[in-house]
């Protein structure tokens, strides 16, 4: 992520840029619950997958990394990982888990859609990105696709973005 909070000239501003932090620290906070599950999928998920379940890991953890490092070039404090995160249901088998990892997928790319909206330049284009990515791993976790990614879980009754002061610990 880019550490200009990527607004332009034209709309710099406190607000602005606050907005932009607050998306960032959102997105890091689903970065977090996703490291945090896609733990709970690796030791649930068939063997087959298992490299999925490892990709998908391994590129929450490089986003989290970028996006902490984004908030302390802004001048911000990163939220901190929760010790555990509450699931949003049981997964006690290969199916859940599956599930699992296409439910996070789905909430992380809720809150790259926020980040999209709040910022423009170089962090829009990573936060595109980001959503890109997530919106693929879901598919192919789900089996199925949305229109829009980001944007109709919410429609369909799933919560809004995390904030960092009342999704630390949930999923």
């Amino acid at each position: 992520m880019s550490a200009d909070g990527g607004k332009g000239d034209d709309e710099s501003g406190p607000a602005t840029a606050r907005r932009a932090l607050q998306a960032m620290q959102a997105a890091l906070a689903a970065e977090h619950a996703a490291v945090y599950g896609y733990g709970v999928v690796g030791g649930r998920i068939e063997d087959q997958r298992l490299a999925e379940a490892r990709e998908g890991l391994t590129a929450h953890r490089a986003r989290r990394d970028a996006l902490d490092r984004a908030v302390r070039a802004l001048e911000g404090e990163p939220v901190s990982s929760a010790a555990a995160y509450a699931l949003p249901f049981p997964v006690p088998d290969v199916a859940a888990a599956a599930r699992l990892a296409g439910e996070l997928e789905a909430r992380v790319c809720a809150v790259y859609a926020d980040l999209v909206r709040a910022t423009d330049g170089a962090t829009r284009r990573e936060a595109a990105a980001a959503l890109r990515e997530a919106a693929v791993r879901a598919v192919r976790w789900r089996g199925s696709s949305v229109t829009f990614p980001g944007l109709a879980e919410r429609a369909a009754g799933s919560a809004p973005s995390a904030t960092t002061s009342n999704a630390t610990d949930a999923l």
